[in-house]
C-alpha cells in the first residue's frame, strides 16, 4: 500500500533512534496512552504500533522482530476475542493472549487490549444464549476475568467493538447482535461498567469504523458514537474515548472537515481519540505497485493530518505490519492476479511510503 522504492532498512538506522523511543519515549509513551497535560502532550511523539496475530508471530522471527523494531504499542488480534478465550464455556484459554502479553512486556511495549464485546468472533455456546439473565451472567463474568487477569499491564480496553450499525439512518443506531437481542442498548453500559469496576486505572474505549467517508452514514455513525459515549457519561459510567479503525478505502475521500468537526465533539465531552485498526484497502485500483503505495500513503497522511489539526490522537495502530499477512488479501480480493498492499511493510520487510508518513507522527515531527 506505500512504495515501491525500499528506504533505509532499520538495520542502518542511527541509535539515537533507539535512544529517542526507548529511553524518553518509554515514559512518553506511557503518559501520552494514560492522559496527560495536553499542551505537554502536543510536543510529543504519537506512539506507534500493530496488532499482532499469534500464529504469525510464533512461526516468523522476521516477524517478531518488526514488532521489535517498528513499535510502541502491541495490541493481540484476535487471542482477546471470545472465540479464541472461550471455545467451552466453563474454561477460558489464555495461551495466546499471554505470549503476546509476554512478549510485549519483556520488550517494554505498551499494550492495548481487544476486544472485551463484540458481536463477532464468538463460540457457537455464546450465539446460542436464549435469555437476558444468561447474557448478562456471561458478559459481566468475561469481563471480570479477563480485565481481572490483566490489571495494571493492559494500559488501555476497546471496550465495546462495532456496536453502531452500518447505516444508522436506516433504522438505526444498534448492530443487530445477540448482545442487542438479548440485552438492548443496555449492554454496552454493562461492559464499560465492569471493566471500570475491575480496574478503575484502565482506559475504556469504544472501538468502531467507518467514520472518515464523505458520506451521510458515515456522519450519522459520527454522532451515534457521541450519543453512546454521551449517555455513558451522564450515567457516571466512565468512558475515556474513541477508537477509530481507519480502514481506509483508496478508491474513496475523506471528510476532512467531518472529522475535524468530531475532534471537537470529542474534546467537549473530554474524549481522547485513538486510530485503532489503519490499513489500505487498495482492491480497485490499478495493479501497478509503487503507484498504489503512493495512493496510500498518500491517503493515510490526509486522513491523519485531518485528525491531528484538530486532536492528537493517542496512539496510531495499524491492523497489521508487513503485506505478508493481512485479512484484506482475503476479503477484499483484487480481481487481477496482484497481491493487495495495505500496511506500512511489504511482503518483504521493507518500509513503504505509508512508514514515511507514519513515522512523522511517532517522531513528533507533525
Amino acid at each position: 500500500m506505500t512504495e515501491q522504492q525500499p528506504e533505509t532498512d532499520r538495520n542502518e538506522a542511527p541509535p539515537t533512534r533507539r535512544d529517542l523511543l526507548r529511553g524518553a519515549a518509554a515514559g512518553l509513551i506511557a503518559g501520552s496512552l494514560a492522559g496527560t497535560d495536553s499542551a505537554l502532550a502536543a510536543a510529543r511523539p504519537i506512539p506507534f504500533g500493530s496488532a499482532a496475530e499469534i500464529d504469525t508471530f510464533r512461526k516468523d522471527a522476521r516477524y517478531r522482530e518488526a514488532l521489535k523494531r517498528y513499535c510502541d504499542v502491541i495490541v493481540p488480534m484476535n487471542d482477546l476475542k471470545w472465540e479464541a478465550l472461550r471455545h467451552d464455556r466453563p474454561r477460558f484459554d489464555f495461551s495466546g493472549a499471554d505470549e503476546l502479553v509476554a512478549f510485549a512486556e519483556a520488550n517494554r511495549k505498551v499494550l492495548r487490549g481487544h476486544t472485551l464485546l463484540w458481536g463477532e468472533a464468538l463460540p457457537n455456546w455464546a450465539r446460542e444464549m436464549t435469555t437476558r439473565a444468561e447474557a448478562e451472567r456471561e458478559l459481566v463474568n468475561h469481563i471480570e476475568i479477563v480485565v481481572d487477569r490483566y490489571k495494571g499491564r493492559i494500559a488501555t480496553w476497546d471496550v465495546v467493538n462495532e456496536v453502531i450499525k452500518y447505516d444508522p439512518t436506516e433504522g438505526g443506531p444498534w448492530r443487530d447482535t445477540i448482545w442487542q437481542r438479548l440485552l438492548g442498548p443496555e449492554h454496552v453500559d454493562i461492559a464499560f461498567r465492569t471493566a471500570a469496576r475491575v480496574d478503575p486505572k484502565a482506559r475504556l474505549v469504544l472501538n468502531d469504523f467507518h467514520f472518515e467517508e464523505p458520506v451521510p452514514g458515515a456522519a450519522a455513525r459520527r454522532k451515534v458514537a457521541l450519543d453512546i459515549c454521551r449517555r455513558l457519561k451522564d450515567k457516571g459510567i466512565p468512558v475515556h474515548g474513541v477508537g477509530m479503525q481507519a480502514h481506509l478505502y483508496a478508491d474513496k475521500g475523506i471528510d476532512v472537515d467531518g472529522l475535524q468537526r468530531f475532534m471537537r465533539d470529542l474534546d467537549e465531552l473530554g474524549l481522547d481519540v485513538e486510530i485503532t485498526e489503519l490499513d489500505v484497502i487498495d482492491w480497485k485500483l490499478p495493479a501497478d505497485a509503487a503507484k498504489r503505495d503512493k495512493t496510500a500513503a498518500a491517503l493515510v497522511s490526509t486522513f491523519l493530518d485531518a485528525v491531528v489539526s484538530a486532536k492528537r490522537p493517542k496512539a496510531i495502530v495499524t491492523w497489521g505490519l508487513t503485506d505478508r499477512y493481512s485479512w484484506v488479501h482475503e476479503t477484499f480480493p483484487r480481481k487481477d492476479s496482484a497481491r493487495a498492499r495495505p500496511l506500512p511493510l511489504d511482503a518483504d520487510y521493507r518500509q513503504k511510503p505509508m512508514m514515511a508518513v507514519l513515522e512523522r507522527y511517532r517522531r513528533g515531527t507533525v
